[in-house]
């Protein structure tokens, strides 16, 4: 036996060979009383090893442990009953503890469950849920206690019923749902506990079917400020199909961009439709504006009247050939001086009748061959000088018949058939 006072209150056989006994003073040797096969499973506590170096009221790892190390050798109070212990308190109960606290429960076998209360922190340990957590002194913030937890959940509902309000302040906020790596359904090493707690990654993983429904009186997004905007904001999104239909009765959407705006699409196709049942309206208001677009063939189609208006010069250029058939009417007019210059060989043809009316001067000027077919009657009506100059010139008329208030033709030489 131990040397040093103590009381024992015994009751060695309690309904068949049960044991129970409450010892004041002293403690016996662990081992020596019933009971103690229990009491020598919970022989250390978490902040023993925690770390706290810098925290307030520091102790260090070596006087931690040395005084856990008196925890069944101290004496004090020792009690066991191989039955149960019953306490009920009609009244209030206070219970004051000056060193740490643990409890352990073995849920009638091997299933351990609990919490640890040491250096001023309460740490759960729980079969319920996977995962643990660590709490630690970091130099972060200027000091301060840090606490990770994992946790590993079945099911979860969650019903809130009343305000919500969540603020998140700190280096950084990090969440992931899933995996992008092939789900692991027979995992060995998926043990978490406190001490060393293992990640996510290491516990059976397969990614879920997310469905979120929002129903409210009003919905507001706000990401930065202009007084704090977020220096870099970056999307990226990868699927193999996406849908996006939005219902509204009316739509405003407003980008303004300070610098350089840049929008990329690659597709195999892209099909675009617009139905608006009033009227659309594009305004563009910019500096310079290019438009560069390759491709094998571009079919464009327009069922409207039409109406194009354009103030400055306008250059075009056309590598290849070009058509340009109108079934009606075509008018044009132009105020001011046309100039047609045609290089290479011309074909002209008239399937009708033509009225080409010039008020004012028109010089046409063709270097090459030219040709000019009408087939049906032509009318031509100049109010002005109109002067032909030619090196040699050539007509051929079936039926051809001038009127003309003056006219003079100078030329070298003249030949009519």
């Amino acid at each position: 036996m131990a040397e040093g006072k103590f009381a024992l209150l015994e009751v060695p056989d309690l309904n068949g060979g049960q044991p129970s006994y409450l010892r004041l003073g002293t403690a016996a040797p662990l081992g020596e009383s019933p009971g103690d096969d229990l009491a020598e499973r919970i022989q250390t506590f978490i902040d023993d090893e925690r770390k706290r170096d810098g925290c307030p009221d520091f102790v260090p790892v070596a006087e931690r442990k040395a005084e856990t190390a008196k925890l069944h050798t101290k004496g004090g109070w020792r009690d066991h009953s191989d039955g149960n212990r019953i306490s009920t308190t009609q009244g209030d109960k206070i219970e004051v503890i000056q060193g740490n606290y643990r409890m352990l429960v073995l849920c009638r076998g091997e299933r351990q469950a609990g919490w640890d209360v040491s250096g001023g922190h309460i740490t759960e340990v729980s079969e319920t849920f996977g995962g643990g957590t660590t709490i630690e002194w970091v130099q972060d913030y200027g000091g301060t206690w840090k606490v990770v937890e994992t946790t590993v959940k079945g099911e979860v509902q969650t019903t809130f019923h009343g305000d919500v309000t969540d603020y998140y302040y700190g280096k950084i906020k990090y969440s992931q749902t899933g995996t992008d790596t092939f789900p692991t359904l027979n995992v060995i090493d998926d043990y978490l506990d406190d001490t060393n707690p293992s990640k996510p990654q290491a516990i059976p993983t397969e990614n879920p079917e997310i469905l979120e429904r929002t129903w409210a009186k009003s919905i507001e997004s706000y990401t930065g400020s202009e007084t704090l905007p977020v220096p870099t904001i970056k999307d990226v999104t990868w699927a193999d199909t996406m849908e996006s239909e939005t219902h509204a009765k009316s739509m405003s959407d407003k980008t303004f961009v300070k610098g350089a705006s840049t929008s990329e699409t690659e597709a195999e196709s892209i099909t675009s439709s617009t139905k608006v049942e009033g009227t659309m309206k594009d305004t563009t208001d910019a500096g310079r504006i290019e438009s560069s677009t390759t491709a094998d063939k571009i079919v464009s189609v327009t069922h409207a009247e039409t109406e194009d208006e354009m103030y400055g010069n306008a250059n075009s250029f056309t590598l290849g050939n070009s058509l340009t058939t109108v079934v009606g009417v075509e008018s044009t007019i132009n105020v001011g001086v046309v100039t047609e210059v045609v290089v290479g060989a011309m074909a002209e043809a008239t399937l009708g009748g033509e009225v080409t009316l010039v008020v004012g001067g028109t010089v046409e000027v063709t270097v090459g061959a030219t040709l000019s077919s009408t087939i049906g009657p032509t009318v031509e009506f100049s109010v002005g000088p109109t002067l032909e100059l030619g090196t040699t010139s050539a007509e051929l008329h079936l039926s051809k018949t001038e009127l003309s208030l003056t006219r003079k033709v100078l030329a070298g030489m003249n030949i009519y058939l």
